[in-house]
């Protein structure tokens, strides 16, 4: 039997996704995936069950990775992204040659911009339910069986459109979406390389298997800094499929991030920014030795972050998933109740309930009026 925690892992992704994608279901879909929530809590999951769950509900999560994803002909640099690209591990005038069953490719996003082997270019992938074919938060070593037999050591994953077997190294709960895995890597880096941005020390990458007959290219894309091979092979690939090129500043989106090094890899966070303060609760423990400029004091269930120069502070109580803002020159409670996950979290100003924007829109304003750097 596998482990409980996957057991209530796929529950909880099965969960999320019928509440925030209900549209996208018929009503018999609905109860079919209500129907599998509550049967995996029932029956032992064995690794034979997990496949079986893995091929028939991916194609609603597909679903779902389709919206989440950014579209890439209406990007803007700048604004967030979430892209599925695959890597040319070849030259690019040699990648329209090399005959794929499926293609390996991973998800960057305007967080985390991380690929396979460093390669600074690559092909953005149409994600939909019918090329999905496993995903996994790190490489999965994938491989097709030339026979009908099972590879020892390697676990089943999917079949192709052509028949052919994916195996894997270990065993996969592709039953996820985009902002969850874009979460694990985020915090995997942190822990293995000891930083936000760099990788010191391994590269932090996800897998998403793509079924190469059903995979539409949809563009390029670049990550700056880059070298000049970098940049001809990119503009080769958009030459090759007649695609668009967007070049991507990485300095950018670090500095949108509230995160900004400087000597030494000192980290800056602006805790008068929403997304910085979500950021904050979901790797609590991960940030508490990192160099930057907060300062972390904490008093068994009550952890305090203040800012170095003064600029703010965040109270936060984890027993109760709770945390306040306090904001200089403000009077107003500002508190984010994320009892129920940080997917589900609740805004009040002054203890009345308000939306996110309004209250991203309020810290924003008295930051401005205060005069405090956005970071």
């Amino acid at each position: 039997m596998l482990e409980q925690n996957i057991v209530k892992q796929i529950k909880d992704n099965i969960d999320y996704l019928v509440k925030q994608y209900r549209r996208l279901f018929t009503k018999e879909e609905f109860f079919i995936l209500k129907k599998a929530a509550l049967e995996i809590q029932k029956e032992p999951l064995t690794l034979e069950k997990l496949e079986e769950y893995n091929q028939k509900l991916l194609p609603y999560f597909a679903r779902a990775w389709a919206l989440e994803l950014t579209d890439f002909s209406s990007f803007q640099i700048g604004a967030k992204f979430k892209f599925v690209i695959t890597c040319p591990t070849v030259h690019a005038e040699d990648f329209k040659t090399v005959n794929r069953d499926f293609y390996s490719a991973s998800l960057v996003t305007s967080k985390h911009m991380t690929t396979f082997n460093k390669i600074n270019y690559g092909l953005v992938c149409s994600v939909d339910a019918n090329n999905l074919l496993a995903v996994s938060q790190d490489d999965s070593h994938s491989v097709i069986s030339q026979s009908s037999e099972k590879i020892n050591g390697y676990y089943y994953a999917a079949t192709t459109k052509s028949g052919q077997k994916i195996y894997t190294k270990k065993a996969l709960n592709s039953l996820k979406l985009p902002h969850q895995i874009e979460m694990e890597m985020i915090k995997e880096n942190i822990k293995i390389n000891g930083d936000f941005i760099i990788n010191r020390f391994k590269t932090i990458y996800s897998d998403i298997t793509l079924d190469s007959a059903t995979t539409k290219f949809l563009g390029v894309i670049l990550f700056e800094p880059y070298t000049e091979f970098d940049y001809k092979e990119a503009c080769t690939l958009a030459q090759l499929f007649h695609l668009d090129l967007k070049i991507i500043p990485k300095a950018l989106y670090y500095e949108k991030l509230s995160i900004t090094k400087i000597s030494e890899n000192k980290h800056y966070y602006n805790i008068t920014d929403l997304d910085t303060i979500l950021f904050l609760l979901s790797h609590l423990d991960d940030l508490k030795n990192e160099y930057s400029n907060l300062i972390f004091e904490s008093f068994y269930d009550l952890v305090n972050i203040k800012d170095e120069n003064n600029l703010g502070k965040i109270s936060i109580n984890r027993k109760l998933n709770v945390a306040s803002i306090y904001l200089p020159n403000d009077n107003r409670y500002f508190k984010i109740d994320y009892s129920g996950g940080l997917n589900y979290c609740l805004f009040f100003i002054d203890n009345v309930e308000v939306s996110m924007e309004t209250f991203k829109n309020e810290l924003m304003n008295m930051t401005i009026k205060n005069n405090l750097p956005n970071r």
